[in-house]
């Protein structure tokens, strides 16, 4: 049987291994000869957003706080 891991550890991978897709998506949209950097900006919005949501699910304390923003 495989031992379940708990839901911090899993969050924190998750948080971890964010960084490698962001740069994936950064460098792509600026080396693109097809004129999208235009986009860089709502990529760098949106990945921000995302990483403040998983930041809210993972430290339960602060969630009331964030999700009071939005």
């Amino acid at each position: 049987m495989m031992k379940k891991r708990g839901g911090m550890r899993r969050k924190l991978i998750v948080l971890g291994s964010t960084g490698g897709s962001i740069a994936d998506l950064m460098r792509g949209l600026w080396r693109s000869d097809s004129g999208k950097r235009w986009l860089i900006p709502l990529a760098v919005f949106l990945c921000l957003f995302g990483l403040v949501l998983i930041l809210a699910t993972t430290v339960e304390a602060l969630a009331p706080f964030i999700y009071a923003i939005f």
